[in-house]
């Protein structure tokens, strides 16, 4: 029983034994079989792992430090320090700051929330981090709650890599970390992403956290303190959900845990903890965009001249230099004067300093620009006012870099100064009377004074640019030559064409394309500097984010006028503001030299004018058109509206400043009497003027004064009776010497209208059949010159007609020449002279004044 029982146990052994044998070999068939599956896998994957790694980018430095960076635009203080006027940024508004001016608040904020083992952990990845984050995810049903990025990662994956969630961007991240954390140290990569990460809101754009200091609470990163650094330190996670721009109540607790985590790690003390926890932040949400910073027209300049200059420095194309403008983490040291700007912005906003037609829906706009003009630095620039009909936006229209007709401002550039260089002198004489110009290839040109028939007769240069007059400008072009006039306008830094080479755009500023309030300010201070033109500039130099200097924006400089030139032309151009056409430019403290300026019809109007220190024009105008400028029907000129509005803002800016008069006369500068009739060396006779002493001292150039005696004032025996040249039949009671003037080549047409005409000398002697005395003007005889014709009118104009305003000038033009020995605006009638007495075709003497000549009264 016993043995049967053994058989059958040793039975069931057997064939238990057997059975396990069976399941041995099925088993490590089985495993064997999974073994080589998972090597044959792992080998797959492997290989892929490998080619993964092999196509990862290299670790790129470029990309850790030139990520879109926004460029600052800077001003000078008037301490001498510099501060930001605009932040200019694309699509990401970065500014890179080093690390040494990060707190380290906020440095540690970072590490404390977003990679706590960040200064021990030097693989890039964190082993630890992620079975955690594996784990929490596993507890959480397999939804991903918990991120495993290290700070290192987090960096490549903003800088180098995509935003894609695949298993290739996981591998490269994971060895671009390695590699990053073998090449660099712990500050350089917590520098880099600190500039970095995004940390903007619904209506903030700021990445890094300079931009984002800058607009949650309106201060540099470097003056932070601990609870606004955990704020900020919290946004990096969710910035849709912890920015205080999103949710303040969600961004609070984000901050407090931060706060926590910092206390927990020993970055900071329980004091320090409870004390930013109870502390209330004051947010200011200053959204810096394009169209935010002040002093839009300044900066809008800056960008363009920016622009042009990073292209010709670096052979870039422009849409490359405004990528890196927007784009390049720039610094562009401007030499705008943040007061004087907005002086000039202030004056702008006040309607009362502009012109007002109500016949009109468009307002008229106007521009400013002021230099430095010993440093050629644009202090200030407006290029319009903001109006119901004109909304100022930035990137848009300046007319400060907008070109418009200068008028008659143009005619110390391109008729006096040249004048000068050419050997006339401010005593020269021309005849303004009304000429008919016929040039070459031209049509007969016959200038008009703003007057309309006002005629002065024989004028100095001196003269001619103190009452901006028309006929003599024309006449001094015409004398020097079109070529040298125009070859001095662009020394002057004019636009002069090939269309403007005619007597009218130069002479009076009718310009085809005509120039800008930049380009005439920066002209005039050539005057102001001793003849020396000095190229006009916004900003200094330009730098890149380190410091490297890109462009150093050093003006160019020539000269234009000889010192003593300069120094005349800028005594004639007082004598406009002292007594001319631009008073109204006139300041209580400070020497000023300037021009107006008209545009045909009034349609643009302007000043000119510098003093010691500044230079500045003002452009007024309709921006669509050149429609005459009125004030309620009046058409205003240059030297009302413009010339208020330079005075206004020239007195502001210069009334701190010590009140000066223009002392730097050169040597070989030489002063001389002359006659104003002549510009010669005065005689006896020029002193004996029926007007009185006709002579004046003028200073000149030495070299250049006169040396030749007047020979345009003449005695001669007359009449009394008749006004005629005395002759044989002329009774001795009735002979009397008397002093002339003899315009050389006046004819006399031209001298009806001169205002000096009446003390021409007779070319008509008695007769003897004469009864009545006859006139003067109208009884010259014939001289050669270019003049309208009589054409059978007898009816001739007396010698000038008072103007009702001469403090007003004009271009002036007209293509034919006049008829019937009228002025362009037709026929004159009997007025009265500067002597009180009328004047008529005949001036009929009566018996009393028979008797009177016979007296000798």
């Amino acid at each position: 029983m016993e043995n049967n029982t053994q058989l059958r146990r040793s039975d069931r052994n057997k064939k238990k034994k057997s059975k396990q044998s069976a399941f041995k070999k099925v088993f490590n068939v089985v495993l064997w079989g999974v073994i080589i599956l998972l090597l044959a896998g792992v080998g797959a994957v492997g290989g892929k792992v490998l080619a993964i790694i092999k196509n990862t980018p290299p670790l790129s430095q470029d990309a850790l430090t030139k990520m879109k960076q926004s460029s600052i635009v800077y001003v000078k203080n008037s301490d001498g320090s510099w501060s930001q006027a605009a932040i200019l940024h694309g699509s990401d508004n970065r500014l890179w700051v080093s690390i040494d001016k990060i707190p380290e608040n906020l440095q540690n904020a970072v590490v404390a929330i977003e990679d706590q083992r960040f200064y021990k952990n030097n693989l890039g990845i964190d082993p630890k981090r992620i079975i955690g984050a594996l784990l929490v995810d596993i507890k959480a049903g397999g939804k991903p709650v918990e991120g495993a990025s290290t700070i290192t990662q987090q960096l490549v994956k903003n800088t180098m890599l995509t935003d894609e969630k695949t298993l290739t961007r996981k591998i490269q991240e994971a060895v671009l970390a390695w590699q990053l954390e073998q090449k660099y140290t712990k500050k350089q990569i917590l520098e880099a992403y600190l500039n970095t990460i995004y940390l903007g809101g619904p209506h903030i754009n700021a990445y890094g956290v300079q931009a984002a200091a800058l607009q949650y609470f309106g201060k540099d990163v470097s003056q932070l303190d601990l609870a606004e650094c955990a704020m900020i330190a919290g946004i990096t996670n969710n910035p849709s959900m912890y920015s205080p721009d999103s949710n303040i109540q969600q961004a609070t607790e984000r901050q407090h845990l931060v706060l926590s985590e910092m206390l927990k790690q020993g970055f900071i003390t329980q004091e320090q903890y409870n004390a930013a926890i109870n502390e209330k932040l004051h947010f200011v949400f200053k959204n810096l965009n394009l169209s935010t910073y002040s002093h839009g027209y300044f900066i809008d300049q800056v960008i363009n001249d920016a622009t042009d200059a990073l292209v010709k420095k670096l052979g870039i194309t422009k849409s490359e230099a405004l990528n890196e403008i927007y784009n390049g983490g720039l610094r562009i040291y401007s030499t705008m004067d943040p007061n004087i700007q907005t002086i000039m912005e202030n004056a702008f906003k006040n309607p009362k300093l502009f012109p007002v037609d109500p016949t009109t829906k468009e307002a008229v706009q106007g521009a400013m620009v002021v230099i430095d003009w010993k440093t050629g630095e644009i202090k200030g620039i407006v290029g319009g006012r903001n109006t119901n009909d004109f909304k100022y936006v930035t990137r848009g229209i300046s007319f400060a870099d907008s070109k418009r007709q200068p008028g008659s401002s143009i005619k110390p550039l391109t008729v006096y100064g040249p004048a000068l260089q050419s050997g006339l002198t401010a005593a020269t004489v021309v005849d303004d009377v009304p000429t008919t110009f016929t040039l070459p290839g031209a049509k007969p040109y016959t200038p008009h004074n703003y007057e309309s028939n006002y005629y002065h007769g024989l004028v100095t240069l001196r003269e001619a640019i103190t009452d901006s007059l028309n006929v003599p400008a024309v006449q001094v072009v015409n004398k020097i030559g079109i070529n040298v006039s125009a070859s001095y306008g662009k020394k002057f830094g004019l636009d002069i064409t090939k269309n403007d080479m005619y007597l009218p755009a130069l002479a009076l500023g009718g310009l085809s394309q005509g120039i800008t309030p930049i380009q005439e300010a920066a002209a005039y201070g050539a005057i102001a500097n001793k003849g020396m033109y000095i190229s006009p500039i916004t900003f200094t130099k330009i730098t890149d984010s380190t410091g490297k200097v890109l462009v150093d924006n050093k003006p160019e400089e020539h000269v234009v006028l000889s010192e003593q030139n300069a120094y005349i032309l800028r005594s004639m151009m007082m004598d406009v503001v002292d007594h001319g056409t631009g008073t109204a430019a006139k300041l209580s403290n400070m020497d000023v030299a300037g021009k107006t300026g008209t545009s045909e019809n009034s349609g643009n109007i302007w000043f000119s004018g510098f003093t010691p220190y500044y230079v500045g024009t003002v452009w007024m105008g309709y921006p669509s058109s050149n429609n005459p400028v009125k004030n309620y029907g009046v058409s205003q000129v240059g030297g009302t509206f413009p010339a208020q509005m330079w005075r206004t803002v020239m007195a502001q800016i210069h009334q701190n400043l010590p009140p000066t008069h223009f002392t730097d006369k050169p040597s070989g500068i030489v002063y001389e009497t002359v006659c104003k009739d002549s510009g010669e060396l005065p005689t006896d006779l020029c002193r004996q003027d029926p007007r009185g002493d006709r002579t004046y001292t003028e200073m000149f150039a030495a070299g250049t004064q006169p040396t030749e005696y007047c020979t345009v004032h003449v005695s001669a025996q007359i009449d009394t009776l008749t006004g005629k040249l005395a002759s044989s039949w002329t009774p001795p009671f009735l002979v009397k010497q008397e002093v002339f003037i003899n315009p050389p080549g006046r004819t006399p047409e031209q001298n009806a209208y001169a205002a000096d005409g009446k003390y021409v000398l007779p070319t008509q002697s008695d007769s003897g059949s004469d009864v009545l005395p006859g006139n003067n003007q109208n009884d010259n005889g014939s001289q050669n010159g270019n003049s309208p014709t009589n054409g059978g009118d007898t009816t001739a104009p007396t010698n000038g007609t008072e103007p009702g305003n001469t403090n007003t000038e004009s271009t002036g033009q007209s293509s034919t020449s006049s008829n019937g020995g009228q002025s362009s605006s037709g026929t004159n009638s009997t007025n009265t002279n500067s002597s009180g007495q009328g004047n008529s075709t005949t001036n009929q003497k009566g018996i009393g004044n028979i008797i009177n000549s016979i007296l000798g009264h």
